[in-house]
């Protein structure tokens, strides 16, 4: 017999690990030379060194690649579209379009009870790091212009299913203007009632915050993931 030559076995363990990949819990979205988006799961970090199991280590090991460079970051709690460039020039580039507001970002969330209004702009100044829920917007002199529009989808009398787009991208923007309108996402250990998440965990059996990136749209690039089907037990 043969044997298979050294190129032949690269392409082949290469192979085998991408399918090694596409059966991991890490799903793919969009993938060219340049960039990749996944779907991050709730409860996972993006890059923190102190999580093993994070993000980008999962996507080193599996698929193989040394070099990865997110281009922004969803909260450990947040789920959806994470975007990471494969090369430094593309992460540069990346990260001018969101620094010049040129990426549409729209997030898919549940929040408590019910909104007076259907649709508006939130827009309330807030610092860009993390807070706590005694003071959402954080030190009066560290806090910069932030703007949220949202929209109610669906309602009843104990949750509203919300999108949320963001003007801007300041640090935890949307946990902290909907806790400030006295609406806070389910599940938000940060900004919300703590007594009320451990009933809610409870009683619907899940301890993730609800909160989803679901769309993004990037120079021209188009990406779409659906909330997951645990959004549906709140409305149904």
């Amino acid at each position: 017999m043969t044997q298979m030559s050294n190129a032949a076995l690269v392409a082949k363990f290469k192979y085998l690990r991408h399918l090694l990949f596409l059966m991991s819990n890490v799903q793919i979205l969009f993938k060219n030379n340049d960039f990749l988006a996944v779907n991050k799961s709730a409860g996972k970090s993006v890059h923190n060194c102190e999580d093993t199991d994070n993000l980008l280590s999962t996507i080193e090991t599996e698929m193989g690649i040394s070099l990865l460079f997110p281009v922004h970051r969803l909260d450990k709690e947040t789920s959806g579209i994470q975007l990471i460039a494969l090369n430094k020039d593309c992460a540069r580039d990346l990260a001018d379009e969101f620094q010049g507001r040129r990426v549409e970002k729209i997030y898919t969330g549940i929040i408590r009870g019910q909104l007076s209004v259907c649709e508006g702009v939130w827009n309330s100044p807030l610092t860009d790091r993390a807070e706590g829920r005694r003071n959402p917007e954080g030190i009066v002199r560290d806090r910069v212009s932030c703007e949220t529009k949202f929209q109610v989808l669906k309602f009843n009398r104990y949750f509203s299913l919300c999108k949320f787009v963001l003007i801007t991208g300041r640090q935890h923007q949307i946990r902290k203007h909907t806790a400030l309108a006295k609406h806070p996402l389910i599940g938000d250990s940060r900004y919300g009632d703590l007594k009320y998440n451990r009933m809610i965990q409870d009683r619907y059996q899940t301890r993730r915050m609800f909160l989803h990136c679901s769309f993004l749209k990037i120079k021209g690039q188009t990406i779409e993931c659906p909330a997951p089907a645990d959004f549906d037990k709140f409305l149904f």
